[in-house]
Protein backbone atom coordinates (compact mmCIF):
# COMPACT_ATOMS: atom_id res chain seq x y z
CA UNK A 1 0.00 0.00 0.00
CA UNK A 2 2.76 2.42 -0.97
CA UNK A 3 0.30 4.84 -2.54
CA UNK A 4 -1.63 5.11 0.73
CA UNK A 5 1.54 5.89 2.66
CA UNK A 6 2.35 8.55 0.05
CA UNK A 7 -1.06 10.17 0.46
CA UNK A 8 -0.69 10.16 4.27
CA UNK A 9 2.77 11.70 4.05
CA UNK A 10 1.49 14.38 1.66
CA UNK A 11 -1.44 15.25 3.94
CA UNK A 12 0.74 15.47 7.04
CA UNK A 13 3.28 17.67 5.24
CA UNK A 14 0.69 20.26 4.19
CA UNK A 15 0.20 21.74 7.66
CA UNK A 16 -0.23 25.32 6.41
CA UNK A 17 -2.84 24.22 3.90
CA UNK A 18 -4.81 22.38 6.58
CA UNK A 19 -4.38 25.34 8.92
CA UNK A 20 -5.74 27.78 6.35
CA UNK A 21 -8.67 25.47 5.57
CA UNK A 22 -9.47 25.07 9.25
CA UNK A 23 -9.27 28.80 9.88
CA UNK A 24 -11.49 29.65 6.93
CA UNK A 25 -14.03 26.96 7.79
CA UNK A 26 -14.07 27.98 11.45
CA UNK A 27 -14.65 31.64 10.56
CA UNK A 28 -17.59 30.68 8.35
CA UNK A 29 -19.10 28.71 11.24
CA UNK A 30 -18.55 31.65 13.61
CA UNK A 31 -20.39 33.87 11.14
CA UNK A 32 -23.35 31.51 11.17
CA UNK A 33 -23.29 31.35 14.97
CA UNK A 34 -23.30 35.14 15.27
CA UNK A 35 -26.29 35.27 12.93
CA UNK A 36 -28.13 32.66 15.03
CA UNK A 37 -27.33 34.55 18.22
CA UNK A 38 -28.53 37.90 16.87
CA UNK A 39 -31.69 36.50 15.29
CA UNK A 40 -32.74 34.00 17.95
CA UNK A 41 -30.80 33.61 21.18
CA UNK A 42 -30.14 37.22 22.17
CA UNK A 43 -33.72 38.47 21.60
CA UNK A 44 -35.14 35.40 23.38
CA UNK A 45 -32.74 35.37 26.35
CA UNK A 46 -35.63 35.37 28.86
CA UNK A 47 -36.38 31.73 28.14
CA UNK A 48 -33.47 30.46 26.02
CA UNK A 49 -30.54 31.45 28.26
CA UNK A 50 -30.04 29.00 31.12
CA UNK A 51 -28.31 31.62 33.24
CA UNK A 52 -31.79 32.71 34.30
CA UNK A 53 -32.11 29.41 36.21
CA UNK A 54 -28.73 29.86 37.89
CA UNK A 55 -29.47 33.49 38.77
CA UNK A 56 -32.83 32.49 40.23
CA UNK A 57 -31.22 29.69 42.26
CA UNK A 58 -28.61 32.11 43.57
CA UNK A 59 -31.40 34.37 44.85
CA UNK A 60 -33.02 31.59 46.89
CA UNK A 61 -30.27 31.02 49.44
CA UNK A 62 -30.13 34.55 50.92
CA UNK A 63 -33.92 34.90 50.81
CA UNK A 64 -35.26 31.51 51.91
CA UNK A 65 -32.29 29.51 53.12
CA UNK A 66 -29.91 27.23 51.24
CA UNK A 67 -31.96 24.15 52.09
CA UNK A 68 -34.60 25.46 49.64
CA UNK A 69 -32.12 25.63 46.74
CA UNK A 70 -33.72 22.63 45.00
CA UNK A 71 -37.28 23.42 46.08
CA UNK A 72 -38.92 23.51 42.67
CA UNK A 73 -41.67 25.88 43.80
CA UNK A 74 -39.05 28.31 45.14
CA UNK A 75 -37.07 28.06 41.92
CA UNK A 76 -40.15 28.75 39.82
CA UNK A 77 -41.06 31.80 41.87
CA UNK A 78 -37.52 33.17 41.73
CA UNK A 79 -37.18 32.81 37.95
CA UNK A 80 -40.65 34.09 37.08
CA UNK A 81 -40.07 36.96 39.50
CA UNK A 82 -37.31 38.27 37.25
CA UNK A 83 -39.92 39.77 34.94
CA UNK A 84 -42.47 39.08 32.29
CA UNK A 85 -41.57 36.40 29.77
CA UNK A 86 -39.07 34.50 31.95
CA UNK A 87 -39.61 30.78 31.56
CA UNK A 88 -38.76 28.38 34.39
CA UNK A 89 -37.43 24.84 34.31
CA UNK A 90 -35.72 22.95 37.15
CA UNK A 91 -32.20 24.02 38.13
CA UNK A 92 -30.07 20.89 38.55
CA UNK A 93 -26.44 21.97 38.82
CA UNK A 94 -24.58 21.40 42.11
CA UNK A 95 -24.16 24.05 44.83
CA UNK A 96 -20.61 25.20 43.86
CA UNK A 97 -22.00 26.70 40.66
CA UNK A 98 -24.51 28.65 42.74
CA UNK A 99 -21.70 29.93 44.97
CA UNK A 100 -19.88 31.18 41.89
CA UNK A 101 -22.91 33.04 40.58
CA UNK A 102 -24.13 34.49 43.89
CA UNK A 103 -22.00 37.69 43.70
CA UNK A 104 -23.65 38.46 40.35
CA UNK A 105 -27.05 38.80 42.04
CA UNK A 106 -26.06 42.29 43.22
CA UNK A 107 -26.38 43.28 39.55
CA UNK A 108 -29.58 43.55 37.53
CA UNK A 109 -30.23 40.36 35.58
CA UNK A 110 -29.31 41.85 32.19
CA UNK A 111 -25.94 43.12 33.40
CA UNK A 112 -25.27 39.90 35.33
CA UNK A 113 -25.96 37.91 32.15
CA UNK A 114 -23.45 40.04 30.25
CA UNK A 115 -20.76 39.49 32.90
CA UNK A 116 -21.51 35.75 32.94
CA UNK A 117 -21.24 35.56 29.15
CA UNK A 118 -17.85 37.28 29.23
CA UNK A 119 -16.72 34.82 31.92
CA UNK A 120 -17.71 31.87 29.74
CA UNK A 121 -16.04 33.38 26.68
CA UNK A 122 -12.87 33.94 28.69
CA UNK A 123 -12.97 30.30 29.79
CA UNK A 124 -13.23 29.19 26.16
CA UNK A 125 -10.22 31.31 25.22
CA UNK A 126 -8.22 30.01 28.20
CA UNK A 127 -9.00 26.40 27.29
CA UNK A 128 -7.80 26.93 23.74
CA UNK A 129 -4.66 28.79 24.82
CA UNK A 130 -3.62 26.12 27.32
CA UNK A 131 -4.40 22.93 25.41
CA UNK A 132 -4.73 23.52 21.66
CA UNK A 133 -1.59 22.21 19.91
CA UNK A 134 0.51 23.91 17.29
CA UNK A 135 1.52 27.52 16.73
CA UNK A 136 0.65 30.39 14.44
CA UNK A 137 -1.82 29.51 11.72
CA UNK A 138 -2.49 26.04 13.10
CA UNK A 139 -3.33 27.32 16.56
CA UNK A 140 -5.51 30.09 15.09
CA UNK A 141 -7.38 27.47 13.07
CA UNK A 142 -8.07 25.48 16.22
CA UNK A 143 -9.47 28.63 17.86
CA UNK A 144 -11.81 29.33 14.94
CA UNK A 145 -13.01 25.73 14.87
CA UNK A 146 -13.41 25.69 18.66
CA UNK A 147 -15.53 28.84 18.73
CA UNK A 148 -17.34 27.99 15.51
CA UNK A 149 -18.56 24.44 16.10
CA UNK A 150 -22.19 24.73 17.11
CA UNK A 151 -22.25 22.84 20.45
CA UNK A 152 -19.52 25.18 21.79
CA UNK A 153 -21.20 28.30 20.41
CA UNK A 154 -24.59 27.12 21.65
CA UNK A 155 -23.22 26.59 25.15
CA UNK A 156 -22.00 30.19 25.15
CA UNK A 157 -25.26 31.54 23.73
CA UNK A 158 -27.39 29.84 26.39
CA UNK A 159 -25.04 30.43 29.33
CA UNK A 160 -24.09 26.80 29.99
CA UNK A 161 -21.14 26.34 32.41
CA UNK A 162 -19.42 23.57 30.41
CA UNK A 163 -16.80 26.12 29.29
CA UNK A 164 -15.74 26.53 32.93
CA UNK A 165 -15.23 22.77 33.31
CA UNK A 166 -13.25 22.65 30.07
CA UNK A 167 -11.00 25.42 31.40
CA UNK A 168 -10.55 23.58 34.70
CA UNK A 169 -9.44 20.37 32.96
CA UNK A 170 -7.19 22.35 30.60
CA UNK A 171 -5.57 24.15 33.53
CA UNK A 172 -5.06 20.81 35.30
CA UNK A 173 -3.17 19.41 32.32
CA UNK A 174 -1.16 22.61 31.77
CA UNK A 175 -0.09 22.82 35.41
CA UNK A 176 0.83 19.14 35.49
CA UNK A 177 3.13 19.69 32.51
CA UNK A 178 4.99 22.21 34.67
CA UNK A 179 5.18 19.79 37.60
CA UNK A 180 2.74 21.79 39.72
CA UNK A 181 0.71 18.78 40.74
CA UNK A 182 -1.05 20.24 43.78
CA UNK A 183 -2.22 23.27 41.81
CA UNK A 184 -3.29 20.92 39.01
CA UNK A 185 -5.46 19.00 41.46
CA UNK A 186 -6.98 22.20 42.83
CA UNK A 187 -7.78 23.35 39.29
CA UNK A 188 -9.38 19.98 38.57
CA UNK A 189 -11.63 20.36 41.62
CA UNK A 190 -13.51 23.06 39.68
CA UNK A 191 -15.17 20.31 37.66
CA UNK A 192 -17.57 20.35 40.62
CA UNK A 193 -19.32 23.18 38.76
CA UNK A 194 -20.71 20.55 36.37
CA UNK A 195 -19.13 17.25 37.40
CA UNK A 196 -20.84 14.80 35.07
CA UNK A 197 -18.84 15.96 32.00
CA UNK A 198 -15.48 15.08 33.62
CA UNK A 199 -16.53 12.69 36.36
CA UNK A 200 -14.00 9.94 35.57
CA UNK A 201 -10.98 12.19 34.95
CA UNK A 202 -9.75 12.11 38.59
CA UNK A 203 -9.95 8.30 38.73
CA UNK A 204 -8.10 8.00 35.42
CA UNK A 205 -5.36 10.22 36.79
CA UNK A 206 -5.15 8.10 39.93
CA UNK A 207 -4.76 4.76 38.16
CA UNK A 208 -2.23 6.29 35.75
CA UNK A 209 0.03 7.19 38.67
CA UNK A 210 -0.79 10.85 39.24
CA UNK A 211 -1.65 10.44 42.89
CA UNK A 212 -0.67 13.98 43.91
CA UNK A 213 -3.13 15.48 41.44
CA UNK A 214 -5.82 13.10 42.64
CA UNK A 215 -5.06 13.85 46.29
CA UNK A 216 -5.34 17.61 45.84
CA UNK A 217 -8.54 17.18 43.81
CA UNK A 218 -10.01 14.87 46.45
CA UNK A 219 -9.21 17.18 49.37
CA UNK A 220 -10.68 20.26 47.68
CA UNK A 221 -13.73 18.36 46.41
CA UNK A 222 -14.37 16.77 49.81
CA UNK A 223 -14.28 20.20 51.44
CA UNK A 224 -16.77 21.58 48.92
CA UNK A 225 -19.01 18.55 49.41
CA UNK A 226 -18.99 18.90 53.20
CA UNK A 227 -19.85 22.60 53.01
CA UNK A 228 -22.62 21.91 50.48
CA UNK A 229 -24.09 19.13 52.63
CA UNK A 230 -24.04 21.34 55.72
CA UNK A 231 -25.79 24.14 53.85
CA UNK A 232 -28.39 21.91 52.20
CA UNK A 233 -29.24 19.82 55.23
CA UNK A 234 -31.23 16.56 55.01
CA UNK A 235 -34.29 18.18 53.42
CA UNK A 236 -32.28 20.08 50.81
CA UNK A 237 -30.29 16.97 49.93
CA UNK A 238 -33.49 14.95 49.51
CA UNK A 239 -34.90 17.63 47.19
CA UNK A 240 -31.71 17.59 45.13
CA UNK A 241 -31.79 13.81 44.83
CA UNK A 242 -35.42 13.93 43.69
CA UNK A 243 -34.64 16.63 41.11
CA UNK A 244 -31.77 14.60 39.65
CA UNK A 245 -33.93 11.48 39.53
CA UNK A 246 -36.59 13.41 37.65
CA UNK A 247 -34.05 14.83 35.19
CA UNK A 248 -32.70 11.38 34.32
CA UNK A 249 -36.13 10.53 32.91
CA UNK A 250 -36.27 13.45 30.46
CA UNK A 251 -35.62 12.58 26.84
CA UNK A 252 -33.59 15.77 26.11
CA UNK A 253 -31.15 14.95 28.94
CA UNK A 254 -30.68 11.39 27.67
CA UNK A 255 -30.62 12.04 23.92
CA UNK A 256 -26.82 12.31 23.67
CA UNK A 257 -26.09 9.81 26.44
CA UNK A 258 -25.77 6.04 26.35
CA UNK A 259 -28.97 5.99 28.42
CA UNK A 260 -30.81 7.35 25.41
CA UNK A 261 -29.60 4.41 23.33
CA UNK A 262 -29.93 1.47 25.74
CA UNK A 263 -32.58 2.89 28.08
CA UNK A 264 -32.68 2.93 31.87
CA UNK A 265 -32.32 -0.10 34.10
CA UNK A 266 -29.82 -2.96 34.42
CA UNK A 267 -28.61 -2.68 30.84
CA UNK A 268 -27.50 0.90 31.54
CA UNK A 269 -25.55 -0.19 34.61
CA UNK A 270 -23.77 -2.83 32.54
CA UNK A 271 -22.90 -0.26 29.86
CA UNK A 272 -21.62 2.18 32.50
CA UNK A 273 -19.47 -0.51 34.09
CA UNK A 274 -17.93 -1.37 30.70
CA UNK A 275 -17.23 2.29 29.94
CA UNK A 276 -15.65 2.94 33.35
CA UNK A 277 -13.51 -0.21 33.11
CA UNK A 278 -12.34 0.74 29.61
CA UNK A 279 -11.40 4.24 30.74
CA UNK A 280 -9.43 2.98 33.71
CA UNK A 281 -7.71 0.36 31.57
CA UNK A 282 -6.75 2.99 29.02
CA UNK A 283 -5.43 5.29 31.74
CA UNK A 284 -3.40 2.47 33.28
CA UNK A 285 -1.91 1.50 29.92
CA UNK A 286 -0.66 5.06 29.49
CA UNK A 287 0.62 5.39 33.05
CA UNK A 288 4.16 6.14 31.80
CA UNK A 289 3.12 8.70 29.20
CA UNK A 290 2.05 11.72 31.21
CA UNK A 291 -1.49 12.85 32.00
CA UNK A 292 -2.71 13.78 28.49
CA UNK A 293 -4.15 10.43 27.40
CA UNK A 294 -5.54 9.49 30.84
CA UNK A 295 -7.38 12.83 30.91
CA UNK A 296 -8.64 12.30 27.35
CA UNK A 297 -9.89 8.84 28.31
CA UNK A 298 -11.58 10.26 31.40
CA UNK A 299 -13.38 12.98 29.44
CA UNK A 300 -14.62 10.66 26.71
CA UNK A 301 -15.73 8.01 29.17
CA UNK A 302 -17.48 10.57 31.39
CA UNK A 303 -19.74 11.64 28.52
CA UNK A 304 -20.53 7.99 27.81
CA UNK A 305 -20.98 7.12 31.48
CA UNK A 306 -23.32 9.87 32.67
CA UNK A 307 -27.07 9.56 31.94
CA UNK A 308 -27.38 13.36 31.87
CA UNK A 309 -25.81 14.97 28.79
CA UNK A 310 -26.75 17.99 26.70
CA UNK A 311 -25.24 18.25 23.23
CA UNK A 312 -23.40 21.41 24.32
CA UNK A 313 -21.50 19.19 26.78
CA UNK A 314 -19.80 17.59 23.78
CA UNK A 315 -17.53 20.65 23.80
CA UNK A 316 -15.45 18.64 26.27
CA UNK A 317 -14.53 16.32 23.41
CA UNK A 318 -12.41 19.12 21.94
CA UNK A 319 -10.22 19.08 25.04
CA UNK A 320 -9.88 15.32 24.73
CA UNK A 321 -9.09 15.63 21.00
CA UNK A 322 -6.37 18.24 21.54
CA UNK A 323 -4.75 16.08 24.20
CA UNK A 324 -4.82 13.06 21.88
CA UNK A 325 -3.19 15.15 19.12
CA UNK A 326 -0.53 16.35 21.56
CA UNK A 327 0.21 12.72 22.37
CA UNK A 328 0.97 12.10 18.68
CA UNK A 329 -2.36 10.90 17.34
CA UNK A 330 -2.34 8.00 14.93
CA UNK A 331 -3.73 8.34 11.41
CA UNK A 332 -6.81 6.42 12.54
CA UNK A 333 -7.36 8.80 15.44
CA UNK A 334 -6.94 11.88 13.24
CA UNK A 335 -9.57 10.50 10.88
CA UNK A 336 -11.93 9.87 13.79
CA UNK A 337 -11.39 13.39 15.16
CA UNK A 338 -12.17 14.96 11.79
CA UNK A 339 -15.30 12.83 11.49
CA UNK A 340 -16.25 13.70 15.04
CA UNK A 341 -15.97 17.42 14.33
CA UNK A 342 -18.39 17.08 11.41
CA UNK A 343 -20.80 15.08 13.57
CA UNK A 344 -20.72 17.69 16.34
CA UNK A 345 -21.46 20.49 13.90
CA UNK A 346 -24.47 18.51 12.69
CA UNK A 347 -25.43 17.25 16.14
CA UNK A 348 -28.96 18.65 15.98
CA UNK A 349 -29.79 16.79 12.77
CA UNK A 350 -27.80 13.53 12.87
CA UNK A 351 -28.81 10.49 14.86
CA UNK A 352 -27.12 10.73 18.30
CA UNK A 353 -26.05 7.10 17.92
CA UNK A 354 -23.40 8.25 15.43
CA UNK A 355 -21.95 10.67 17.99
CA UNK A 356 -21.95 7.96 20.64
CA UNK A 357 -20.21 5.63 18.19
CA UNK A 358 -17.54 8.27 17.53
CA UNK A 359 -17.00 8.75 21.28
CA UNK A 360 -16.75 5.00 21.78
CA UNK A 361 -14.25 4.71 18.93
CA UNK A 362 -12.10 7.46 20.39
CA UNK A 363 -12.09 5.80 23.80
CA UNK A 364 -11.25 2.44 22.22
CA UNK A 365 -8.37 4.00 20.27
CA UNK A 366 -6.89 5.25 23.56
CA UNK A 367 -7.27 1.87 25.22
CA UNK A 368 -5.90 -0.03 22.22
CA UNK A 369 -3.68 2.27 20.10
CA UNK A 370 -3.65 1.19 16.47
CA UNK A 371 -0.27 2.27 15.13
CA UNK A 372 1.75 3.72 17.99
CA UNK A 373 2.13 2.30 21.46
CA UNK A 374 1.38 4.52 24.41
CA UNK A 375 5.03 4.68 25.47
CA UNK A 376 6.18 5.65 22.00
CA UNK A 377 3.44 8.26 21.72
CA UNK A 378 4.42 9.78 25.04
CA UNK A 379 8.07 9.93 24.04
CA UNK A 380 7.23 11.69 20.79
CA UNK A 381 4.91 14.12 22.60
CA UNK A 382 7.64 15.01 25.10
CA UNK A 383 10.02 15.75 22.23
CA UNK A 384 7.60 18.11 20.49
CA UNK A 385 7.65 21.82 21.35
CA UNK A 386 4.61 23.39 23.07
Amino acid sequence: MVWLETVEAYARARTRLWGAAGLWGGLLLIGFDIYAAVVTYIPQYRFRNDFRLLYGAALIGPRQGFDHLYDLAAQKAAVEGLGQGFYWSPFLNPPPLVWLATPLTILPFGLALLVWSFLLFGALLLTWYLVAPGEGLTKAAYLAMWLGVFPVAFGLMVGQPVALVAAAVAACWWLSQRNRMLLAGLALSLIALKPQVALLVPLCLLVSGHARIFGAWFAATALMALVALAMLGPDGLARYRDALSLASQWEPTRRYAVAGLVGLGPQLYVAQAIVAAAALLGAWRHRHDGPALPIAAGITASLLFTPYVGFQDCAMLFVAAWLVIRAQATDWQLGMLLTGFALLELALVVNPAFILAAETSLLASIVWPANVTGKEAGAVAEARPG
